[in-house]
């Protein structure tokens, strides 16, 4: 039973790390206004982590788009 659990354990690690890959997430999200909306939804901390990634993966017209969000997020917050 133990190696059923690890088993099924190890799928949904691989599920989970294949999805929060930002190229699959901006084919999952479909559209720019569908991305921003997600972006919306992050905190100031989620927005670096998901810039860092994105960036890394050479996606800049979405680093943009979370950027201008994350200095909307601050500025609100001050």
């Amino acid at each position: 039973m133990d190696n059923l659990n690890e088993q099924h354990s190890k799928a949904l690690d691989k599920a989970y790390s294949e999805f929060v890959q930002p190229n699959k997430l901006i084919d999952y999200l479909g559209s720019t206004q569908e991305f921003k909306e997600w972006a919306e939804l992050g905190t100031p901390a989620d927005l670096r982590a998901s810039l860092i990634a994105f960036e890394k993966d050479g996606l800049y017209e979405h680093c943009v788009i979370l950027k201008e969000i994350l200095i909307e997020k601050q500025k609100l917050a001050q």
